[in-house]
């Protein structure tokens, strides 16, 4: 019984509230770098050099699933 209430309350009180601040991160970083090619692009960079650019300064390039539920959860190495 103790399981169950446990798994219940995961499921309908943690698991969404990370699931949208993942979801939050990931939406400030593509607006992020949407800003960023459109700022290259308004500079009259070539466009392969700004394609080469956002994938270079990619955020995401190098993150895993479990890195970002890590910091959303506030258990990650560079919390506290």
């Amino acid at each position: 019984m103790k399981l169950f209430r446990s798994l219940s309350l995961f499921l309908f009180f943690h698991f969404p509230r990370i699931a949208f601040q993942v979801a939050g991160l990931l939406r400030v970083i593509n607006r992020g770098k949407r800003a960023f090619k459109k700022g290259l692009e308004s500079e009259g960079l070539p466009r392969e050099l700004v394609e080469e650019l956002v994938r270079e300064f990619d955020p995401l390039a190098e993150v895993s699933l479990k890195e970002l539920f890590n910091l959303s959860t506030g258990h990650g190495k560079n919390c506290g």
